[in-house]
């Protein structure tokens, strides 16, 4: 019988160990594999800021108060103009000075301010240092014996019929006084008029007709603008 050598299996396990350990760190990984992870830091996952898109800015408003402005400077001009076609003695200043307060005054108190202008021109001319034989006072003739009494408490500081030829407080208390008119009339313009004027009939065509020949020069602007 064939005698082997003898072998050392010691050697033999080292050698194989060797060989597994080199094929494991060779092996090629595949394109597909998938890639290492890592575990996410103790105070959590991070947080991914999502890109911002572009902002669009919202011109509505922008458009809006332009509007309004083109309006509101169409509806002074025009304004303006009627009081200086009556009182040539108005420079634009001035004129455009009272188309603000008109329309100041129509806002607080809810009033057309084509038929407070029109009622300004037919009283007075636009003439604020107008004092009528029966103490009519100012622009809008406000007739302080008959609302001295209602006017001194709700204003004190217009004290004596002096006072209320100041423009400004002229056309606040004449419109107010007109709105009173209009509610008693129940919102009529021609019957707050006539209660205006003291039963004047032509006073009130006159302010109808100078009322819609203001609106149509107040729509050409507005065209035009």
């Amino acid at each position: 019988m064939k005698n082997f050598p003898k072998v050392d299996f010691s050697c033999v396990v080292s050698v194989i160990f060797a060989v597994l350990v080199i094929s494991v760190f060779n092996v090629a990984v595949p394109a597909y594999a998938e890639p290492e992870r890592y575990d996410f830091p103790k105070e959590g996952p991070v947080k991914f800021v999502k890109p911002l898109m572009p902002v669009v800015p919202d011109l509505s408003a922008v458009q809006e108060k332009d509007e309004t402005h083109r309006i509101d400077e169409a509806r002074r001009k025009t304004i303006a103009a009627l009081l200086r076609r009556y009182n040539k003695k108005l420079d634009d200043e001035k004129a455009y000075n009272y188309a603000d307060l008109i329309i100041q005054a129509c806002e607080r108190f809810d009033q057309d301010p084509f038929v407070i202008a029109a009622l300004v021109v037919s009283e007075s001319s636009a003439r604020s240092d107008v004092v009528s034989r029966g103490g009519d006072y100012g622009l809008m003739q406000v007739r302080w014996r008959v609302h001295e009494k209602k006017i001194r408490n709700k204003y004190p500081h217009i004290a004596r019929a002096r006072d209320i030829l100041n423009p400004k407080y002229n056309l606040l208390v004449g419109t107010e006084i007109f709105s009173t008119y209009r509610a008693t009339a129940k919102q009529d313009v021609r019957g707050a008029l006539m209660y205006y004027s003291a039963g004047n009939k032509r006073m009130a065509d006159k302010v109808f007709t100078l009322v819609a020949q203001r609106e149509k020069s107040y729509l050409e602007r507005l065209r035009n603008s």
